[in-house]
């Protein structure tokens, strides 16, 4: 897995079917922010479709209006990876924003797995 770190902000895995996002520490993901990462998909990803999993092993905070903003249109799927509970339900607000396929796992592992079944590679 290809990896990525945006110096204070997050690290980035990529594979051929999803990237592992994980943003720092207090860190707010904002406008800015957002439009950057997608602009790094973009490149990675091209045309084919993939899935996003954002692994929050920290806290952090979320500007709801990136899921209201342009995104990606090969974006197909959404993992959150925690086991805290407050990230559960924050998930599920954002669940409500999302125009496809968004799941909730409690593992990296899981989260993977889901991905790698949920996206076929175009050839």
């Amino acid at each position: 897995m290809k990896e990525e770190i945006i110096e204070g902000v997050c690290k980035v895995g990529y594979s051929v079917k999803y990237a592992v996002l994980e943003v720092y520490e207090n860190v707010t993901l904002d406008l800015k922010i957002a439009s950057d990462l997608r602009h790094r998909m973009k490149n990675h990803f091209g045309n084919n479709d993939f899935v996003l999993i954002t692994n929050r092993k920290h806290r952090h905070e979320i500007d709801l209006d990136i899921y209201r903003n342009r995104r990606l249109k090969n974006l197909k799927g959404l993992a959150v990876v925690s086991n805290n509970q407050a990230e559960r339900e924050r998930a599920q607000l954002e669940q409500t924003l999302f125009e496809h396929s968004f799941a909730f796992f409690e593992n990296i592992n899981d989260a993977v797995s889901w991905a790698e079944s949920f996206i076929v590679p175009k050839s």
